[in-house]
């Protein structure tokens, strides 16, 4: 092994992110990037049990202690359960982790924030480059509206759209993205309700709309995913970032630099 090389597991190789990372790390020059192992769920095994990586192929594994020795950071694609019992097995074995699961309960999150005293951890919602962008432009939206005293008349909707399969609703995003607006109206003393709609239909990839409503006017802002390549390529880039930190909690604004 390269002394400058990351060795790289994914958490759910056969789901849909995980897909996306092994196209990726296929296709792209990720020489300093080695994947080392891969692990899906007992019932996901039973369908397939090996991927083609670089011309080789790995095994795919059910649990990651199977391949503890083989990976110094864990992208995790799964469920909260899966997750959490994933990164209690890094901070055991001092295992850096990119976690893009969503959908985990405020408990979750604080055991998560606990165990980033220990390890690295990157937790974030979306990994896309326009979200996290899109996330500073609301921010600095509504920072100008409350200077300027322009919000007593003002609604703000966030509508998401995703495919049929997708389990949490609201999407992490639009959670992020109103608490990302909530903690913005904080600084200023304000307490406004923000509504979240979700629309779930077909194989939608996913599409984010803030909606500024005043009397007369409205200001609209969107982001729209036409493949998942921004995800993994997000994921990737946040792994790489994450490989020089001890330990600590992080989102992709750390690693973009925004």
């Amino acid at each position: 092994m390269k002394n400058n090389q990351i060795r790289l597991a994914v958490s759910g190789i056969n789901g849909r992110m995980g897909q996306n990372i092994l196209r990726v790390l296929n296709k792209e020059k990720t020489n300093n990037i080695l994947l080392n192992g891969v692990t899906e769920s007992e019932t996901s095994l039973k369908n397939v049990n090996k991927i083609l990586y670089k011309s080789n192929f790995l095994d795919i594994k059910s649990n990651i202690i199977d391949i503890i020795d083989r990976f110094d950071i864990l992208i995790d694609f799964t469920n909260p359960q899966t997750t959490l019992k994933n990164i209690n097995i890094c901070e055991k074995y001092n295992k850096k982790i990119v976690i893009g699961t969503t959908g985990f309960t405020q408990k979750q999150k604080l055991i998560i924030r606990k165990i980033s005293k220990n390890i690295a951890v990157i937790l974030s919602s979306n990994f896309s480059q326009g979200i996290n962008i899109l996330s500073k432009i609301i921010e600095n939206i509504i920072t100008i509206l409350c200077k300027n005293k322009q919000i007593n008349n003002l609604d703000i909707d966030i509508i998401e759209k995703h495919h049929k399969k997708k389990i949490d609703l609201p999407s992490g995003t639009a959670l992020s993205l109103q608490n990302t607006i909530i903690q913005t109206y904080k600084k200023f003393n304000i307490l406004k309700k923000i509504t979240c709609h979700s629309i779930r239909a077909a194989d939608l990839y996913g599409e984010h709309n803030i909606l500024f409503s005043f009397i007369g006017e409205q200001i609209e802002l969107i982001h729209k995913a036409s493949n998942r390549i921004p995800f993994a390529k997000g994921a990737i880039k946040a792994a790489i970032w994450l490989n020089n930190k001890k330990s600590g909690i992080y989102n992709m604004n750390d690693v973009l630099e925004i």
